[in-house]
């Protein structure tokens, strides 16, 4: 027993460095396959509104969201969950934005966070993150069938304490969102079906370690999914949210499938 749960361990601590820092904090709620590694990812999006956003006034919110990453998460072994060995990684990156309306249909959203990472891996490995740029959106005319565009420009990075490893990026994303209504009312009220896509460029390429550093590596990544809006928020693991969907993204060497609670601009 004590070599297979060190044997466990091992393998735990191997993958590991499958991860990418930033990408695993921003992932969102969902899982990932990188290579031969698949990445389970729970994101808490904790955050707080100083204030709304209104015609002719800025809006600006507090976020601190909380990623907890896990390999070869088995739903129906969950009996057997062992918080040591089956825990990759946590993470926290606090920071703000600021809803800025430019216009009544165009709004853009500067924003800028910094936290910390750690790898429950022998030795313990820390890392610093961050993140920051402007995402903008815009909505077209026309309600009954909802359009919206949205991109962003930012750059993000990770160190790892020691020294080891350390990597900066650039993105740019640009996004298209579509909606029509759904004839089936959800949660006692009307609701729209949205389509979406999401193209993300890296500059450099957003790296992974396969089995090497810089292993395995992306310089395009596309995201289609769809999502339900409805007339008013649903509760989801305590937080409230009136989209809730799919999202599947696909590069070269990588796949993922995450949990769409909006359109991300």
């Amino acid at each position: 027993m004590v070599g297979a749960s060190s044997a466990v361990a091992q393998t735990v601590t191997e993958e590991a460095t499958l991860i990418n820092w930033w990408y695993s904090a921003t992932f969102g709620t969902g899982f990932y396959k990188i290579g031969p590694a698949v990445a389970t990812v729970i994101r808490l999006p904790f955050s707080y509104r100083v204030q709304a956003m209104e015609p002719g006034s800025i809006g600006v919110n507090l976020l601190a969201p909380v990623t907890v990453a896990a390999y070869h998460l088995n739903l129906h072994e969950l009996n057997e969950f062992n918080l040591n060995q089956d825990v990759a990684a946590a993470s926290i990156l606090p920071g703000a934005e600021v809803e800025i309306p430019m216009t009544e249909r165009w709004r853009l959203k500067p924003f800028a966070q910094a936290g910390v990472g750690s790898e429950f891996s022998d030795p313990k490995l820390v890392a610093t993150m961050y993140t920051g740029g402007v995402r903008s959106l815009y909505r077209f005319a026309g309600d009954e069938y909802p359009v919206s565009l949205g991109n962003a420009l930012f750059l993000a990075g990770y160190r790892v304490r020691d020294g080891s490893e350390r990597q900066g990026l650039g993105a740019f994303q640009l996004g298209l969102n579509m909606g029509t209504p759904w004839s089936v009312p959800l949660w006692n009220g009307p609701a729209y079906l949205n389509a979406h896509f999401i193209s993300t460029a890296y500059y450099s390429k957003l790296a992974f370690a396969n089995p090497e550093p810089g292993g395995l590596s992306v310089y395009r990544e596309y995201q289609v999914g769809f999502s339900f809006r409805t007339a008013r928020p649903v509760s989801l693991m305590g937080f409230g949210a009136d989209t809730l969907g799919l999202g599947f993204r696909f590069a070269r060497g990588l796949r993922g499938l995450s949990l769409v609670t909006e359109f991300p601009f």
